[in-house]
């Protein structure tokens, strides 16, 4: 038999390991390799769509290219300026921070520069977030927002002494994305976090105070005020800043402002809750358990949920972010029709009975997915903020009472920030699995006599249904009843 231990061990005693990762509980790497065989045939029966979200939201969705034909002959100094701006396209290199809401953006955007003709491998996002990253690049700023919005330095930092040094880029395109688009109805509004909008301008400052590093780097720095949940008026503002540097006509950019909300529909609709809707389907039929991330898009940035969902994965949990969440109509009608029917709502995509101040998106967003969550057995939630999040204070109570309401466990991680607890972040996930089992284990005591008492029930329908047709008489509880 093999040795589990390369070091002696005297008779009668024990070894106790205390290992915060799966590696740190073998010696042999052969072991290990077994273990990790182990972890990714779990991982691949138990999707985690906060890793699919983030990975997805920065590849290329292939759009049509729209970009226009040369127009006759350049004559003019302004003609031949224009011509020459638009052959470059295929050469132009974009920088953008993997950060924020790019988390949910991203197919917008890199959709809209493909479609023009610039290649997807020009278009360079910043490195995911790291504690290293943020020791490098964190140290120019001055003020101490979230740590999401504290990021914004270091992914730039990262562009500009990282990605430009091993190729230059020309510009470093970090907008300032005032609005979203939504699926909810009734809202007041779909703004984004004011602290996260105006990062772009606040990461400016800091490459600026002392001297302008973006222009003796060579780079043009662009923190465009968008509006994605407006489309015509996010085409108007995407035209202003990119119709000289592109060299764009108006018809060119509509048809790329269209290509954009194509990868993001498809992002969203097919790369998540496509495939969350089998998963969801599948926890239904094996009467399993699968977890909600309750965040916002920045959450599914590895460097800031500190990989809590990956631990959760390993632990045979599927998990799903809140916009995977399917919004297929017969799934929304069999949670919150009810709802509809007895107006407490008017739509089933609406969060009017819970929460009145519904003009941040992602925080109206958060509040939907809990009442989700709270209506769907197979689901329970996670809730992840950040310290300092303004936005999430006000609906921690809401959050947790809706779920809770409807005895669905809710476990959250409040306050995180750049540092990583590793060994205490390990203990209390498995603390929540291990209630989670016992959880599972009632829903399913709870199940199986509800099969009995239903078995119970038709077996009794139809023993009456039988002597009705024989005219038998019929005895209830506590009395006798004859049929003639």
């Amino acid at each position: 038999m093999k040795a589990k231990s390369r070091l002696p061990l005297a008779e009668g005693t024990n070894r106790i390991i205390i290992a915060t990762c799966e590696k740190g509980t073998v010696e042999d790497v052969d072991d290990m390799r077994e273990i990790k065989k182990g972890l990714d045939a779990v991982k691949k029966a138990n999707p985690n769509f906060v890793e699919i979200a983030a990975r997805a939201a920065f590849e290329s969705f292939k759009p049509e290219l729209v970009a226009e034909a040369p127009r006759g002959l350049a004559l003019t100094k302004k003609a031949k300026a224009e011509a020459e701006t638009r052959r470059r396209r295929a050469e132009i290199r974009i920088g953008m921070p993997r950060a924020l809401n790019m988390y949910s953006m991203g197919p917008l955007f890199t959709a809209y520069f493909e479609s023009l003709g610039i290649p997807s491998a020009n278009l360079v996002w910043s490195d995911y977030s790291s504690e290293q990253m943020y020791r490098e690049g964190a140290k120019r700023g001055a003020v101490d927002p979230c740590f999401p919005s504290k990021l914004g330095i270091p992914h730039v930092h990262n562009l500009l002494y990282t990605h430009h040094k091993k190729k230059p880029l020309d510009y470093i395109f970090f907008p300032m994305i005032d609005d979203l688009p939504s699926d909810l109805d009734g809202c007041q509004g779909h703004r984004a976090c004011p602290t996260v909008t105006t990062t772009p301008e606040a990461v400016k400052a800091a490459f600026t105070k002392e001297g302008d590093l973006f222009a003796e780097m060579g780079i043009v720095y662009l923190p465009t005020f968008v509006n994605p949940g407006e489309p015509r008026l996010f085409e108007r503002q995407m035209h202003r800043e990119f119709s000289d540097k592109l060299g764009l006509t108006e018809r060119e950019n509509a048809r790329a402002v269209e290509e954009g909300y194509k990868a993001l529909d498809k992002f969203v609709n097919e790369v998540q809750r496509g495939e969350a809707r089998r998963v969801l389907r599948q926890l239904e039929e094996e009467g399993r358990l699968g977890i909600v991330l309750l965040g916002r898009p920045y959450h599914n940035d590895p460097g800031i949920n500190h990989e809590i969902l990956v631990e959760f994965q390993k632990l045979g949990y599927p998990v799903f972010t809140q916009n995977a969440l399917p919004l297929d109509d017969d799934i929304l009608e069999r949670l919150f029709g009810r709802d509809v029917a007895e107006k407490r709502v008017a739509s089933v995509r609406s969060v009017e009975d819970v929460w009145k101040n519904s003009y941040s998106e992602n925080t109206s967003f958060k509040v939907f997915a809990a009442k989700y969550v709270a209506r769907h057995p197979n689901l329970v939630g996670l809730e992840l903020s950040n310290f300092k999040c303004g936005h999430d204070a006000p609906i921690y109570s809401v959050v947790e009472e809706i779920i809770e309401a409807s005895g669905t466990p809710c476990f959250s991680f409040k306050d995180i920030d750049e540092n990583k607890p590793q060994g205490s972040i390990k203990i209390r996930i498995e603390t929540i699995s291990y209630f989670l089992k016992t959880y599972r284990e009632d829903l399913l005591a709870r199940e199986t006599k509800r099969a009995e008492v239903e078995e119970r029930l038709r077996a009794l329908e139809a023993e009456m249904r039988h002597r009705l047709t024989r005219r038998e008489p019929i005895e209830a509880p506590g009395r006798a009843a004859a049929v003639s």
